[in-house]
């Protein structure tokens, strides 16, 4: 008897598992398993296991988290639908129990929905806008820490002696989000930086952690936290720092706040925003303190984390491409000399920009995007995907499709110069992400990215410490980025 309900209990499970997608009339799939879905085939670096999933099952496929999610791995479906329909994937899945743990509830500007996002949004964007973010006002400021940096990395190298480079770099991009985020600077040699430094990469170990995961799927297991280690509670604790030293920083924004001033940053005009509320009389809504931490939070996170990565993977790029470096660097000899570079100097260093493109499409920093929402009903290659669905728009799978690029894992820059040596923006690599979700640093960080690295390689060439160039060793968390590596420093002025 125990063997027959045993077999009969798999065989309901392979039937579950082969038949579920064709009951919902989703895209085929990866079978899953009851209740956890395919969340047991999942690994650290899942962007490859979509690269398998998509030769077997297409370009659109259905995974179980443990609700359906339909992955799209195609650039003219992902325009069609993530782009040009793209009010109908503005919504998330949110990770709930994680954002409650985290900061108690659905709060910030990424992972929340329905009209406290679009208000939330559309108030960030006009803020940040207004205080100079994607304006060429900023580009003085990048340009005075460049050269900051480029004095630092140049004293550190003296004799040839390996520099880590990230310090250096933690210090150019945090300091221009800061001052947008809450007004102010910090000198390079501030402790802020490296406390900052530190904490985000415990918290960003942390929240790899599988259990950090499972979380989402089984809530109960936080009442066996201890038993595993504890991963949960030292995420929390964590990132119970961040929030204390990002309240830290509001205060002072508070105590230099004047309503008769123009807002300095963004937390200077959601501050104002508060106070005109309350002296009208009206209801705060989504304009609370809570709401001001965490989209402070995750201002700074976005347009940190990833763009000092960039650089990171440009510098290594360089070092195993002198080639590359040394025609980069002959071309702002060329068109710009020993002055500043500016940003209307990014017309006409087409190579410059070809190198910045290549390494954004084979870094995939993100190897995974956000999981979105379809909030009315749509057909995707035939197929109906009802209200509620989870969608995956898989920008990085793109990145590295042999079907859009040859030989994609091939570093290449000329593959974005033209016939004329001409720059050639690439509509299928998209690092900040496409649609009503897009990042809303886009244009600050593809300013830093340009005047640093360009910066950078104008009075220096960076190469490797030993005859052998380092390999990427990538270390993958919630991000793909380099290892530890250090470089040579030459001047060349």
């Amino acid at each position: 008897m125990l063997i027959y309900l045993i077999v009969l209990a798999l065989v309901a499970i392979v039937c579950y598992s082969l038949f579920i997608n064709r009951i919902k009339g989703l895209p085929p799939g990866p079978p899953p398993l009851p209740i956890i879905g395919n969340f047991h085939q999942f690994e650290v670096d899942l962007d490859k296991k979509f690269f398998g999933w998509k030769k077997k099952y297409g370009k659109v496929f259905t995974i179980w988290m443990p609700h359906p999610t339909v992955v799209i791995t195609d650039h003219k479906l992902l325009q069609e639908h993530i782009v040009k329909d793209g009010d109908k994937f503005a919504d998330r899945i949110n990770p709930k129990e994680m954002m409650t743990s985290l900061v108690g509830g659905e709060l910030g500007l990424v992972f929340n929905d329905n009209n406290m996002w679009r208000e939330q949004r559309r108030f960030a964007l006009h803020a940040l806008r207004n205080v100079g973010f994607n304006n060429a006002t900023i580009q003085n400021t990048a340009i005075d820490y460049s050269q900051e940096i480029i004095s630092r990395w140049k004293q550190q190298g003296e004799g040839r002696k390996p520099v880590d480079v990230t310090m250096g770099l933690m210090v150019g991009v945090s300091n221009i989000i800061w001052q947008q985020t809450f007004g102010r600077t910090l000198q390079y040699d501030d402790p802020l930086i490296e406390v900052v430094k530190n904490i985000a990469q415990e918290l960003v170990v942390q929240m790899a952690h599988p259990a950090v995961f499972a979380m989402e799927l089984f809530p109960i297991i936080r009442k066996f936290d201890g038993i595993i280690g504890s991963p949960i509670k030292k995420m929390i604790e964590i990132n119970d720092k961040i929030l204390d030293l990002l309240d830290k920083e509001l205060t002072l924004v508070e105590k230099h706040f004047n309503e008769d001033e123009a807002p300095k940053c963004y937390a200077d005009a959601f501050i104002g925003e508060m106070k005109r509320r309350e002296a009208k009389g009206e209801e705060l809504g989504t304009f609370t303190h809570q709401q001001l931490v965490v989209a402070c939070y995750d201002i700074w996170t976005a347009g940190f984390e990833t763009t000092v990565t960039t650089l990171r993977f440009l510098i290594h790029y360089m070092i195993n491409h002198p080639e590359v470096q040394l025609k980069a660097q002959r071309e702002i000899d060329e068109h710009t000399g020993k002055r500043s570079i500016q940003m209307d100097d990014q017309k006409v260093l087409h190579y410059c920009n070809a190198i910045i493109q290549e390494v954004q499409r084979l870094a995939n920093i993100v190897t995974i995007n956000f999981t979105r929402k379809v909030s009315a009903p749509v057909n995707i290659e035939g197929y109906d995907i009802p209200v509620g669905t989870g969608v995956i728009p898989e920008f990085s799978i793109v990145h590295l499709d042999e079907n859009e690029f040859e030989r994609p894992d091939f570093f290449c820059p000329e593959r974005h110069i033209d016939e004329n040596g001409e720059f050639i923006k690439d509509p299928r690599i998209t690092p900040f992400s496409v649609g009503k979700r897009s990042c809303l640093g886009e244009g600050l960080a593809r300013m830093e990215l340009f005047l640093y690295f360009t910066s950078f390689i104008q009075h220096l060439t960076f190469s490797s410490p030993s005859k052998v160039p380092p390999s990427l060793n990538l270390q993958i968390t919630f991000t793909r980025s380099p290892g530890p590596f250090k470089v040579v420093i030459d001047r060349r002025d």
